[in-house]
This record gives C-alpha cells, sequence and structure tokens, in this order.
C-alpha cells in the first residue's frame, strides 16, 4: 500500500481536508459557469455542451495520468499555486469567451459550427482542467489517506459547489458576479488552509481580479455585443437575457439566440391566425411562450378571447413590458391575460383547464430541452387539453420555394410525430412552416380563411386577403405536403428524440464543414455498426486479456473504465428523462448532480471503511452496475416517480465511488501511480459524452442505450469472474 499512504500529515499543515475538497469545489463550479457562457456563445445545444464537457474530460484525464514527483514535501506549497494559477486562468477563460465573436471576427449574434466551438473548448480544458486533472495526482500523492480519501474529499467538493453555486449564486448573481465569488472565497481558503508560500500575491491578486470581473460585466457585455447597441442585459437560472436595439427595433437574445424582434408583425401573426381562424369564435387560448413577442395582443382581437400564457422565465416579461411598446406591451397587462410562470409542459400535464386553441411558440427542436414540446407524447398531452374541435398550432423554420433533403427530414418527423397523435394535420409553406393539428377538419384554403377575416373584422398586414393566394398556391401546398410525407419518417419520442438530432444536421450544414457530412454519416449508420460491433470489439478484448494478460493490471483498470463511461452516460440519460416527464426545474438538475456526487462520497467512504474487502466484491459490484441498469430502464419508461429517477442517480454513484476506491486499492500496489485511475475514469468519461449526448441518444434512443450499457458491464463482470483476485 506504498503508493496509497506514503506521506506524513504533518505536510499538511493546517487543514489537511482543504486541498482535495477544494479541487472537486472548483471543478464542478468552474464547469457551471464555463458552460453558462459556453453556451451563450456557441448556440447552445447538446451537441455544444457534450464538445465542452467532454473536452473538460479529456484534458482533466490527461492531467491526471501526469505522474507527481516522487518527493511530495512540498506538495502543499505547489497545489497552492495550482489553485491560484487556476482562479485566474479561469477568469480569463471567461473574457476569452466574452469576446470570442471578436477574436474570430465576426458579428456578435453570428452563429458559429462546431469546429470553432471545438477549438476554444480544447484551449480553455487544456488551462484550466489540465492543471486540475493533475492536482488530483498531487493531492493523492500527498494526503496521508491516498486516492480513497482524496477522491472522497474531491466528490464532496463537488456536490458542495452544485449546491452553492445553482442555489445561492446563480439565481441571485451574474455569471461573472458569481465566477468572481467563487474565485475570491476559494483564494481566500486557500490562503487559510493551505500554505501558500510564494503564491501570496498570485492568490492576492486573484482577489483583485474577482473584484475586477463582478464590477465590468455589463460594460464588457456591451463591448463585446458593439457595432450593436445593448440596453440591458441579466443572467438567469434560465439562460442569459439580453436587450438589443437598432432604431425603433428592440431584439430579445436568450443565451446568444436571438428569440424575437419588435415590432415584427409577421412573425406574431402567422403563429396565431392560421390556427385561430379554423374555428369561428375561439374563446380560451393558451400560448406557450410568445406571449411578450407579440401572440398575446393578437389573439386578443378575437372577440371575447381570454389568453392563458405560460412563460419559464419571469424576466423575459420584465424585460419585455419595460422595452416594448404599443399593443404588444398592453397586452401583457390586459385583464383577459393571465400569465403563469412555469414550465409549458408541466402547466398542460396539471391544469384543469380545456382550450380552444393551444399555440406553441417556442424555438424549434435545437435542444433535447426543447425537443420534449415536440415529441408524441407532449402532444398526446395537448391533445387531451384541447376541447373537441381544439387546434393546436407550432411554428419551425422551413423556405419557401426549395425544401433541401436535410430540412424535408426534419419537417417530415415533425409531420409523422403529429399524425401519431391527431387524425387531422395540415401545413402552411413559407419561410416558416406552420403546422396545424386537430381531431376535427382543418382548412387553409385561402378564400375560407379571408371570409373568416372579413366576418371578424380582424386587421392584419401579413395573413391578410391579399397576402394568402400567393402564400397558400395550391402548387406550393401540395409541394410542401408531398415533402413532409415521406415515407419511414422517424417518430420523434422523449426517449429518442430524433428531431433534435435531424435539427442538429440542419444546422451543422450552415457552415460547410467536417460537422455536417459527420452527423450525416452517423445518421446512416445502423445499430448494429455503432451500438453492436463496439461491444462486439470490446469482448474481444476483454478475451485476450483473459487469455495472455490475467494478471495485467488492467483487470482492475477495465471496470474503473465501464464505470466512468456507464455513469456519464446515465446521468445524460436521466436528465433527459426527468425533464421531459416532470419538466425542466431547475431546482431539481442541480440537485440530482448534488445527489450523484453525494452518492460517490458516500460510495468511496464505505469502501474505505471495509479495507479488508475480499476478493469478489469487485465482480459483486460490477453485477449491480448490471442489475441497477435494467432497473434504470424501467423507471426512465415510466415506472416511479421524481423519487425514483432521484434514487436512480443517487444509487449509481454510490456504486461508481465504492468501485472506484475498491478497484484503486488494488491498482496502485502494482503501479505506483496515484493518479491512473482517476485519469481512465475521465477519459472514459470523455468517451461517454461524445457518444451518448452526440449520436446514441438521439438516434438511438435512450432505452437503446440503457440496454448497451447493460450488456458492456455485464461482459466486465464477467471479465473479472474469470480474472485473478488477490486474497
Amino acid at each position: 500500500m506504498h503508493g496509497m499512504r506514503d506521506a506524513d500529515p504533518r505536510h499538511l499543515v493546517l487543514k489537511p481536508w482543504a486541498p482535495p475538497f477544494l479541487m472537486g469545489f472548483l471543478a464542478a463550479a468552474f464547469q457551471v459557469y464555463l458552460l453558462r457562457e459556453f453556451g451563450a456563445e456557441f448556440y447552445g445545444n447538446e451537441l455544444i455542451f457534450g464538445l465542452f464537457l467532454g473536452s473538460w474530460l479529456l484534458w482533466g484525464g490527461l492531467g491526471s495520468l501526469v505522474k507527481p514527483p516522487l518527493k511530495t514535501r512540498a506538495g502543499e506549497t505547489r497545489l497552492a499555486g495550482l489553485y491560484g494559477w487556476a482562479i485566474v486562468l479561469f477568469f480569463a477563460g471567461l473574457v476569452v469567451l466574452r469576446f470570442s465573436h471578436k477574436l474570430m471576427g465576426i458579428l456578435p449574434a453570428e452563429l458559429t459550427g462546431l469546429v470553432p466551438a471545438l477549438g476554444f473548448a480544447l484551449l480553455l480544458s487544456l488551462f484550466l482542467s489540465f492543471p486540475l486533472g493533475h492536482s488530483f495526482a498531487l493531492n493523492a500523492g500527498s494526503h496521508a489517506g491516498g486516492v480513497p480519501s482524496v477522491y472522497i474529499l474531491e466528490s464532496a467538493g463537488a456536490a458542495a459547489a452544485g449546491l452553492v453555486v445553482n442555489f445561492a449564486l446563480v439565481p441571485r448573481f451574474s455569471n461573472w458576479q458569481g465566477a468572481a465569488i467563487v474565485g475570491a472565497a476559494a483564494a481566500v481558503m486557500v490562503l487559510v488552509t493551505m500554505k501558500p508560500g510564494r503564491w501570496k500575491v498570485l492568490l492576492g491578486a486573484a482577489i483583485v481580479l474577482a473584484a475586477g470581473l463582478a464590477g465590468f460585466d455589463f460594460p464588457a457585455q456591451k463591448a463585446a455585443w458593439s457595432p450593436l447597441r445593448l440596453v440591458e442585459a441579466g443572467d438567469t437560472p434560465y439562460g442569459k437575457l439580453q436587450v438589443i436595439r437598432n432604431e425603433e427595433q428592440v431584439t430579445f437574445f436568450d443565451s446568444g439566440l436571438a428569440v424575437f424582434s419588435h415590432p415584427d408583425e409577421g412573425a406574431a401573426e402567422e403563429s396565431v391566425h392560421f390556427a385561430l381562424l379554423q374555428r369561428d369564435a375561439p374563446r380560451d387560448i393558451l400560448l406557450v411562450g410568445g406571449g411578450a413577442s407579440g401572440g398575446a395582443a393578437e389573439a386578443l382581437k378575437y372577440p371575447g378571447a381570454r389568453v392563458d400564457c405560460v412563460e419559464l422565465d419571469p424576466a423575459v416579461i420584465r424585460l419585455a413590458k419595460k422595452h416594448l411598446t404599443g399593443p404588444d406591451r398592453s397586452a401583457l397587462e390586459d385583464p383577459r391575460v393571465r400569465i403563469f410562470y412555469r414550465d409549458g409542459r408541466s402547466f398542460i400535464a396539471r391544469t384543469a383547464g380545456r382550450y380552444d386553441a393551444i399555440l406553441l411558440s417556442l424555438p424549434e427542436p435545437a435542444t433535447a430541452q426543447v425537443n420534449r414540446y415536440y415529441t408524441r407524447e407532449f402532444f398526446f398531452q395537448v391533445r387531451q387539453k384541447l376541447r373537441p374541435e381544439g387546434v393546436f398550432s407550432f411554428v419551425v423554420p422551413s423556405a419557401e420555394n426549395y425544401i433541401s433533403d436535410d430540412l424535408g427530414q426534419f419537417l417530415s418527423s415533425l409531420a409523422a410525430t403529429l399524425r401519431a397523435v391527431f387524425p387531422n394535420v395540415t401545413a402552411v409553406p413559407g419561410a416558416n412552416c406552420v403546422f396545424l393539428a386537430s381531431d376535427a377538419p382543418l382548412s387553409i384554403d385561402p378564400v375560407r380563411l379571408s371570409a373568416s377575416i372579413a366576418k371578424l373584422g380582424l386587421k392584419l398586414r401579413f395573413v391578410s386577403p391579399g397576402m394568402l393566394p400567393a402564400r397558400l398556391d395550391p402548387g406550393r401546398v401540395e409541394y410542401l405536403a408531398r415533402k413532409i410525407s415521406a415515407p419511414g419518417a422517424r417518430i420523434n419520442r422523449d426517449l429518442v428524440p430524433v428531431s433534435y438530432y435531424f435539427h442538429s444536421v440542419l444546422w451543422a450544414g450552415q457552415f460547410r464543414g467536417i460537422e455536417s457530412s459527420v452527423l450525416r454519416a452517423a445518421g446512416r449508420i445502423g445499430p448494429a455498426w455503432l451500438l453492436d460491433m463496439p461491444l462486439g470489439v470490446f469482448a474481444l478484448v476483454l478475451l485476450l486479456l483473459a487469455i495472455f494478460r490475467r494478471r495485467s493490471p488492467a483487470r482492475f483498470l477495465v471496470p474503473v473504465a465501464v464505470m466512468g463511461f456507464t455513469s456519464i452516460a446515465v446521468e445524460l440519460a436521466v436528465f433527459i428523462a426527468f425533464q421531459a416527464r416532470f419538466g425542466f426545474v431547475y431546482g431539481r438538475i442541480p440537485l440530482l448532480l448534488a445527489l450523484f456526487m453525494a452518492g460517490l462520497a458516500i460510495g468511496s467512504l464505505a469502501a474505505r471503511i471495509r479495507r479488508r474487502s475480499g476478493g469478489f466484491d469487485l465482480p459483486a459490484i460490477q453485477g449491480a452496475f448490471v442489475l441497477l441498469l435494467l432497473l434504470t430502464s424501467k423507471v426512465l419508461s415510466g415506472a416511479g416517480g421524481e423519487a425514483a429517477s432521484i434514487a436512480v442517480l443517487f444509487g449509481f454513484g454510490v456504486l461508481g465511488g465504492y468501485l472506484f476506491v475498491a478497484a484503486n486499492r488494488r491498482l496502485v500496489p502494482e503501479v505506483p501511480h496515484p493518479g491512473l485511475g482517476y485519469g481512465v475514469d475521465l477519459l472514459a468519461s470523455f468517451a461517454g459524452v461524445i457518444l451518448a449526448s452526440g449520436l446514441i441518444i438521439p438516434l438511438f434512443g435512450i432505452p437503446a442505450l440503457l440496454l448497451r450499457l447493460a450488456l458492456l458491464n455485464a461482459l466486465c463482470f464477467v471479465y473479472l469472474l474469470v480474472s485473478p483476485r488477490p486474497l
């Protein structure tokens, strides 16, 4: 056990728990704030988040693989300097992200592809995650408890960061202000609890930089948005809201993406009137999003209309009331309009009301979070809340005259999903495609719609008798209907979010880079090649190890790698399924993360306490992974409530923590490198993030992912059973 417990506790001058705890706290807190800023700059879908998180895990794993010096008497001073530089570089990374578009020579609101995002992700992670990953090896080399104690404290620090940052800082402070608080508090903690030596000046500079970061948040945003005029900005738990003014027009951005502009009568009219004109007297209308962008004002044009608006972020309505003018602003304060600050899907599932029309005015399914509003399960919920002749409608980007294969694939998926729920579905052609669905007949005949407009006395500029014949030309309507009726179109479901994948292909095609070709090629590969063949290769590798390298250290590294890959993939699956079933309750997602990290700490603590574990503990834990994966498949498919999802994630944390410590207890005597197991864990997690978020979940779904994970862990279980076990 030399590599595990070779340090003198006197080397840790004041608080032996502080360095590893602080390592976990900094890593988790840095990830939260960098991901929020990264998403705002680089079109924050799951592909982008996967690139950043994958880059973070990659460099963290490589940093942990760098073997620390054998002599660790100065380890604490070295760690103090490492943490000081990490804090300073964290602040620098936030500034680089803020001005990333200017560094690339493009406009602030201009979209970028995966290649620039990957470049920034790799660069930032190199300077931040690599040293933090190496700090695990340094901590394990200088801490009296070795790898187990450091892993326990690191997990506890990460759990604390999840709770503090998401519950105490994010709701009350901007991203830069919260990051400044985290960095300054960490610098003070290093000064008080560690032996900083010559690094006191660096830590003092970090505190000064934190004050500057907090004070220059809005001026830096204004400079980053120039030559556009930023008039107001705010970070909320739901994203980064920014308001840009150009003469009389204001545009609202949410996490770097334009949500709506005011005035924009054309967008507001098409999102409301094609649906409401289907019936003579729609009275009870539900708007999921879109109330602030003019939808409420347009709906109030109908005699006797009552409008319920559901908006997730209260700040959107607050800013709209401040910056909008005319009818759009007045509608938000009209007594006929009720505003509910809730998750839209959760509201529909729980409301007892029934509506004549439900209008979805959200962005297209560009992320797994938004995709849950375009699934068969959600459409079924909507149908239950409509009256017998009620109409459901949503708008997605399209093309007026030519629909490419990628766009047709995306639109066909949405159309097929609607037809799986509603007997009547039609689509309005144009630069934006308006989908309509109902149990009763629908009509987009321009003569009939024009007659309804005249009968109701509506004053419209874009959905008007003069404009409708051109937009609803029979040839254009027939062309769109043919393009969205492709045979074999895949249905979008909560646990198989294919429309999100199709939109990712459509989005990537804008940049003429390698990302578009890669995504298209992945879509053409069946599950046998992308899922089953790698399992076959893995089984062959294990067979060769079992025959020719029976006593190789791989018998302890393989379960660590499988655990890292499995845990991160299950985390992603649980988050997506949880938000789809129970609403994207932002207070619960941090709780899920914190509970997983707490499970890691508890599991690793249990393994550390059981010092003389038997030779069958690794196979037993590996077998428990298989059983828990099978249970998870049942839970995420609908069995159990919120508590079941939380318990599943906590269970994976406990098993993962126990397996990590148990495997490292056997590994370190054979390979005296305290960071090796941790590095393998992170590198396997890197592979899990990239494959699960970018390909497996959107293409094949969560059930297929969990089944292959169960098979992966079953193969590892068999390998451990036939491998030599130490006494």
